[in-house]
């Protein structure tokens, strides 16, 4: 039987800590069993019987080819965008670090809002009188030829979440309601011409502390269809024993809504369609809080401006195009797989979503079937990840869904001299955004030996045909402050050059963009190809010429003796005849 989007029902299930949403992978096999696929095939994540996405962004994985010894890799960058709505909880834990309660906060100033740690997640509302910070102040979205389009706001999609929750503006954190749902009359798509936007922000407190700290912040928007239907609300749970030794994000126990949908209420799903490619969106968000450090996102030609506001946080505004990105999965038996991927988990713990109801992940791989998670970020070890897994691929995406999306980068440093520049200025060092599978969230690494700026991006080499190459996007904007520290430049005009370099060291054409405004040094490549290119920023200025301080003589002092004398001298050595005392 054919599953609808308008007939599919949410079953009631429950996530577990570090599980993302799976997507398209190959073909399942003819699985042994007298059940229908229907009884244990979970419809609001896979692809079970006969389900068809209206689009890419619909796009949902096949189940496991075998109840046991396979394992899956699904990436898919989307999937962490409308994983959950605005939540707060407080978690009582004991010695061992375990949860022993977990309540839901419905005002985060409350005093039944403690606990030995607080996590709280909003969706942000629009600016009004009643809220002025830490809210969308703008929204502006422009055709082909920067014409500014109408657009009217419909409101919170959806209301009456019970885990919405009241802020406080003195704890800096938002209240925590819907995104905001709007009409653009000119901007049609596949599903009608309605978006959703998200601008969420993250922040947790810590028993010692009085301070909430803001953890992360994204922004997102998306082509939405309301469609009526039976889903559910979505939340965090308050099952203690899902927040074993740390807080984890887990789904609420009493249903969740499909994959497909960016937000559902019980009756109302927001079905994801693609967004139009080529006009620009444009948000802009007042923070309490100043944005530090770096963006990254999947967003086209970013135009980027960041001020301090009356409240002394960041008025951050992004205008920029949507981009298309690959979606991969693939299931390998364990016995033929690829020696590369065995040898990548030797030692690391499993890690992924379990099926078939065993949430036993410490079992041998051989005795369940695991669909490994590829959406935790993007580092040093999910790029590893993924080009040990590229082959597997079959060198095309299972989907190509657009997206327009923008979020803090992950907590790690980089080290010398960048990090040096980057701790000199104490406002938004840059943006890094590309359509790649999966890349560094971060800024690009300095090559002291060759004075480039390297990044490395990665990406299944064809788009789902398997015959149309997939063209690569990268764009860096960077604060010029920064630029110039790490090349020791003066504040003279800076010119740059862009170079691709393919895994197999030849060099991928692409058309190069390099320019600088308002203190934004920025720099684009498009049109190379993947699958694990490096590229190159050569940047060239006037260097800054090192004044030469003359060095100063000793004026230490020092004890000298002659005989009986002793006498204290400000000097490099003693006089002629005394000896120093050591």
């Amino acid at each position: 039987m054919k599953r609808t989007l308008s007939t599919m029902t949410a079953l009631v299930i429950i996530f577990i800590a570090g599980i993302t949403v799976p997507g398209q992978a190959v073909a399942a096999a003819q699985l042994e069993t007298t059940q229908s696929i229907d009884s244990y095939c979970d419809a609001t994540l896979y692809a079970c019987n006969g389900y068809q996405p209206l689009s890419d962004e619909q796009f949902l994985p096949p189940w496991a080819p075998a109840f046991k010894n396979v394992q899956g890799f699904y990436h898919n960058d989307l999937a962490g965008l409308y994983r959950f709505p605005s939540y707060a909880v407080a978690i009582n834990r004991d010695n061992t670090g375990n949860a022993t309660s977990v309540i839901a906060c419905s005002d985060i100033a409350s005093s039944s809002c403690v606990g030995t740690d607080v996590h709280f997640r909003s969706d942000l509302s629009m600016c009004s009188e009643q809220v002025t910070i830490d809210c969308l102040r703008d929204i502006a979205i422009g055709d082909a030829n920067n014409k500014p389009l109408a657009f009217s706001i419909i409101g919170q999609f959806p209301l009456g979440n019970p885990q919405y929750f009241k802020g406080s503006p003195g704890l800096k954190v938002p209240n925590g309601g819907g995104p905001t749902l709007i009409r653009i009359p000119d901007a049609p798509h596949n599903g009608g011409d309605t978006y959703l936007i998200k601008a969420q922000m993250t922040g947790s407190k810590w028993q010692s502390s009085q301070t909430y700290f803001m953890d992360s912040f994204a922004i997102s928007i998306t082509a939405v269809k309301i469609t009526d239907g039976k889903y559910a609300f979505g939340g965090a749970s308050t099952n203690p024993a899902l927040y074993s030794k740390g807080f984890s994000s887990i789904g609420i126990e009493t249903g969740t809504y499909p994959s497909f949908c960016a937000a559902a209420s019980p009756t109302q799903c927001a079905v994801k369609f693609a967004l139009p490619v080529g006009l620009k969106f444009g948000l802009t968000v007042d923070l309490s809080r100043k944005v530090a450090g770096w963006l990254h996102g999947r967003i086209k030609a970013p135009e980027l401006e960041v001020s301090l506001n009356k409240m002394g946080g960041s008025t951050v505004k992004v205008k920029a195009e949507p981009i298309k990105i690959p979606v991969n999965a693939v299931w390998v038996n364990n016995e033929t797989a690829p020696q590369s991927i065995k040898d990548f988990y030797v030692g690391k713990p499993n890690s992924g979503s379990p099926l078939f109801g065993n949430e036993n992940k410490s079992k041998p791989l051989s005795e369940i079937a695991l669909m490994r998670d590829g959406n935790t970020g993007h580092n040093v070890e999910t790029l590893k990840e993924y080009l040990t897994w590229l082959a597997t691929l079959g060198d095309k995406a299972q989907a190509l869904p657009t997206a327009w999306s923008i979020q803090t980068m992950s907590n790690y440093q980089v080290s010398g001299q960048l990090q040096e520049c980057l701790n000199k200025i104490d406002s938004l060092a840059g943006i890094v955004t590309t359509n790649a599978a999966e890349y560094l969230d971060g800024p690009p690494s300095f090559e002291k030996s060759t004075g480039t700026l390297d990044y490395k991006v990665a990406a299944t080499h064809y788009e789902p045909d398997g015959k149309t190459v997939f063209k690569g996007t990268y764009d860096l904007v960077m604060n010029s402050t920064v630029a110039r520290c790490i090349y020791g430049f003066t504040n003279a005009p800076v010119s740059a050059t862009v170079s691709i370099t393919s895994d197999d060291s030849s060099s991928s054409a692409a058309t190069t963009v390099v320019k600088e405004s308002a203190g934004w040094l920025s720099l684009s490549a498009y049109n190379f190809t993947y699958s694990s290119p490096v590229i190159r920023i050569k940047l060239s200025g006037t260097a800054i010429t090192p004044k030469l301080i003359p060095l100063k003589a000793n004026t230490k002092k020092i004890t000298c003796v002659k005989g009986k004398i002793v006498k204290s001298v400000t000097s490099a050595k003693c006089p002629t005849g005394y000896s120093k005392r050591k």
